[in-house]
């Protein structure tokens, strides 16, 4: 019983940074959501929830856009207008929001130019995935934080159980 309190207690306080559409915020490019139903197990946990495009002033909805390069890195969108600054600036920004809540993991949107980890489009706006990770993935683990998707769900738990309580 008191393993089960300690358990809670450490759930708690510990800060986990999320992509603000697996919460269910319709913040995607077309409007939408990407809510985890899953997420639901382990609602005691404190979310900072981020979405790094709307926080670099993109609108909602808006184009798709693409990593097209990583060095140097370049982002259009489907209509070839270039993104990349409001992609850096929000995943600056959202880093900043994760650092100052002490997060040291995140589950992020897979695919995503920002968020994606372990598979991203490959530029070219066919839907062909490449490895390689978002703009804000990418900084996120320079800067020690671990990443995982929505379909490395058991990964990212079995993490949160050896890591982090």
């Amino acid at each position: 019983m008191l393993l089960i309190k300690l358990t809670r207690l450490l759930r708690l306080l510990m800060n986990i940074g999320i992509s603000s559409c697996l919460l269910g915020e319709c913040c995607t490019y077309n409007a939408t959501h990407h809510l985890l139903e899953e997420i639901k197990l382990i609602n005691d946990i404190h979310f900072i929830a981020v979405c790094p495009e709307v926080i670099g002033g993109l609108p909602i909805p808006r184009d798709p856009c693409e990593i097209i390069s990583q060095d140097p890195l370049k982002i259009i969108s489907i209509k070839g207008e270039d993104k990349t600054s409001a992609y850096v600036q929000g995943s600056l920004k959202a880093l900043k929001l994760f650092k100052d809540n002490d997060v040291k993991i995140a589950l992020l949107k897979y695919k995503s130019p920002s968020c994606g980890c372990d598979g991203i489009y490959d530029g070219s706006f066919s839907h062909r995935l490449i490895n390689g990770q978002g703009v804000f993935a990418s900084i996120c683990s320079k800067n020690k934080i671990e990443v995982f998707h929505e379909k490395q769900l058991k990964e990212f738990f079995d993490y949160i159980e050896k890591n982090c309580i």
